[in-house]
């Protein structure tokens, strides 16, 4: 009988312990609702606050660039026509781009080519399509190009790629609008705003790359086979680090 007794006295202590515990969670519960709903209704005041108010424009992105001749030297920026800069360096990206020109050849800003990469280790699954473009200087596909850009030694620099839809977004200058192009005009002197490959594949179509173009300023996939503009960068170890864990 006494044993019976004791367990019921440890049944009737639990039973008021969970009731207890109910009630707290039920408390706090109500608390943190309460609390809920004024932060909603602080969020709720500060939007119509807002739309209240004047329309925000976007603010232009403050680029630090240096203009960089073609044999490796500075160039001042003072005058495009008559000392044109071959490339910008990205002081704070830590890259190096090409910038084209209208001048008949292999750098000419109309220059178009198809996606072509023979490596398997890089092309995605898919190595696209060869001297598809509409082009001079050289065969008319990304991988072409590129060679013959490092064989020239543009800017003093050998190992020019296409750059990674992560790298290309970097020189895109949101606060200009339609129809662009939408560059920083105090590096990119370019009247054209223009479609520019990366090196980045679709991952649910290996056929198609992602593209930036520079009308509207955003990105969006083609066909490898498709004859689209380049322009190749130049990276420190640490963008290209950043490039992989993008792809």
């Amino acid at each position: 009988m006494d044993t019976r007794i004791g367990i019921c006295k440890i049944l009737l202590q639990h039973h008021l312990r969970v009731d207890k515990m109910k009630k707290m969670i039920h408390e706090n519960t109500s608390i943190r609702t309460r609390s809920c709903s004024k932060i909603a209704l602080v969020l709720l005041g500060t939007v119509l606050i807002t739309g209240c108010g004047e329309t925000l424009d976007p603010q232009p992105f403050v680029f630090d660039m240096t203009r960089i001749n073609q044999d490796g030297s500075v160039n001042d920026g003072s005058d495009y026509a008559k000392n044109p800069w071959a490339c910008v360096r990205d002081n704070q990206a830590g890259m190096t781009w090409e910038i084209k020109n209208t001048q008949p050849g292999l750098q000419n800003i109309d220059n178009t080519y198809s996606w072509y990469d023979s490596d398997q280790m890089s092309n995605g699954g898919f190595a696209g399509k060869a001297n598809a473009g509409v082009c001079t200087g050289s065969d008319c596909d990304t991988e072409s190009y590129a060679r013959t850009i490092n064989a020239m030694k543009l800017c003093g620099l050998s190992d020019w790629h296409l750059p990674s839809r992560f790298e290309l977004n970097t020189i895109v200058d949101t606060s200009i609008p339609y129809p662009g192009p939408t560059l920083p005009k105090l590096y990119f002197p370019e009247s054209l705003a223009g479609k520019y490959w990366t090196d980045t594949t679709f991952r649910t179509r290996r056929a198609g790359a992602w593209v930036w173009r520079f009308d509207y300023g955003n990105d969006y996939v083609v066909e490898k086979s498709e004859a689209v503009n380049v322009r190749l960068v130049h990276a420190n170890p640490k963008t290209s680090e950043a490039k992989l864990l993008e792809k």
